[in-house]
């Protein structure tokens, strides 16, 4: 870069690309977007490793932020977080760069804060207090978190900022599809052996055509063992992670998602879906009833109720005519409400506002 330049730098912190996830998705987004008078400096300060890894990994990070936060003269950091041990390490970093005099920005991707914080003893909720009250902007994705959060942290400074995804200028649904999909880690907490028992209930009455790809990491050994158990074999085409290409290969050919997760913040693949015109089943939980309107662009359960969601699959498999209903409504949603152009707008906009306001 040649000359002097007035676009504000802001030191980014988060996952390495590497990590599998959402709040790896949401960046690899923003990377991909212009934003405006604002630069970007990206420093990934977690890998997927041992434990003892992952800490070596955060101290080189940290000093690395220092010199980057200094050299490149940032003016605010923004600290991608969830819970547990990430929230702890983001933490420091606001810690530290507050005390320079940095604004600080938190973004929360957390499925399961709320239990992570009552969990901990006193010393460690006035440590995560603290740090929510200190930071110039708590970023979150949903109005139940950010309620929550206001109550426990009566100090903190709270935006719902919604996830977003790229859309299409139109529906490119195919109500002819006939595969199903599961997009997510793989285990107890997305939901992954009810949906399991649902395909097991149903397996002698679908259509022969209709299969079952449930697309992630986590626990695959233990879904495939349990799948061989139930001799679904033939139902389940697919179990494992699969890459953003394979991803947008797939996607076209898939009719219907199923994510009937336990606890969630804003599932990026309920969006990724969505915006595709497909349609979702989903659990009444998080940010997920601001996106799933119950009937119109899909269905929502209650957690563990594998009835009503083996119910939910059969109505759809069998009436390509709702499939079409909602998958117009779905993909309408999301251009509307969830675009990655219009969660731009909303975040540069607090953006401007967060430095006009000067100093805390």
């Amino acid at each position: 870069m040649s000359g002097k330049t007035t676009r504000k730098r802001i030191l980014m912190c988060g996952p390495a690309m590497s990590v599998k996830g959402g709040m790896t998705s949401v960046i690899q987004n923003y990377r991909r977007t212009p934003w405006g008078e604002f630069e970007i400096v990206y420093l990934p300060t977690y890998v997927e490793k041992k434990k003892w890894q992952v800490s070596l990994y955060f101290f080189a990070a940290y000093w690395k932020a220092l010199a980057l936060y200094f050299s490149k003269r940032c003016c605010a950091v923004y600290l991608h977080t969830a819970e547990k041990g990430s929230f702890f390490r983001k933490a420091i970093l606001a810690l530290t760069f507050h005390a320079f005099g940095a604004k600080i920005v938190f973004h929360h991707h957390a499925a399961e804060f709320e239990p992570f914080y009552e969990r901990l003893p006193d010393a460690g909720k006035q440590f995560v207090r603290r740090a929510l009250e200190m930071a110039d902007q708590n970023f979150v994705l949903s109005g139940s978190f950010a309620r929550w959060l206001r109550e426990k942290a009566p100090g903190a400074r709270v935006t719902v900022l919604y996830n977003a995804v790229p859309v299409f200028p139109e529906n490119p649904y195919c109500a002819d599809a006939t595969r199903i999909l599961f997009l997510g880690r793989l285990g107890e907490r997305k939901g992954t052996y009810d949906l399991l028992q649902a395909i097991e209930r149903l397996d002698a009455t679908l259509p022969q055509e209709i299969s079952f790809l449930l697309c992630g990491d986590g626990e695959t050994a233990r879904v495939n063992e349990w799948i061989e158990r139930a001799g679904l074999q033939r139902r389940v085409a697919h179990v494992g992670w699969i890459g953003r290409e394979e991803k947008e290969k797939l996607l076209p050919q898939v009719m219907l998602h199923v994510l009937p997760s336990y606890h969630e913040g804003l599932p990026m693949s309920i969006l990724e879906t969505m915006a595709r015109g497909i349609p979702n089943i989903s659990t009444r939980i998080a940010a997920i009833p601001e996106v799933i309107r119950d009937g119109e662009n899909g269905f929502l359960i209650k957690p563990g109720d594998i009835s009503t969601l083996a119910g939910h699959i059969q109505t759809l498999c069998a009436d390509r005519a709702l499939r079409k209903k909602m998958s117009e409504a779905a993909w309408r949603e999301i251009s509307e409400n969830f675009s990655l152009a219009r969660h731009m707008e909303t975040l540069l906009e607090n953006l401007r506002m967060l430095f006009a306001q000067g100093n805390r």
